[in-house]
């Protein structure tokens, strides 16, 4: 149980460092698209402010559906995790409870001879 809990540790600490790196690059993506849209709504030609307004809303819309999800697959991850932390400290536990068992019944055995 404790090699696994610590195969889990690093797999969680690398998961976690990925997901930092990948939420900085998508904000950073996020951020350029944003300037890139305002620098094209700024150039359009006059007449076509309502096709830009609907394509920046169309961008606003698709980056906080892109930021629901990344808040969901964080939550699911956690729950994940604290799940797999409560299996894994029910497995040491019953683990000790067998051991404790096991050398009790041995120490009596070996009494009784």
């Amino acid at each position: 149980a404790a090699y696994s809990r610590h195969l889990y540790d690093i797999a969680s600490g690398t998961s976690a460092e990925f997901g930092r790196a990948f939420e900085a690059q998508a904000a950073e993506a996020q951020r350029n698209l944003s300037n890139i849209v305002d620098t094209a709504a700024r150039n359009a030609p006059a007449g076509t402010e309502t096709g830009v307004a609907v394509f920046k809303s169309a961008v606003s819309a698709a980056n906080n559906a892109f930021e629901t999800v990344q808040k969901a697959v964080k939550q699911a991850s956690d729950v994940a995790g604290a799940n797999f932390n409560a299996v894994a400290n029910t497995a040491a536990s019953n683990a000790a409870t067998a051991t404790n068992a096991a050398a009790a019944a041995a120490d009596a055995a070996a009494r009784k001879r």
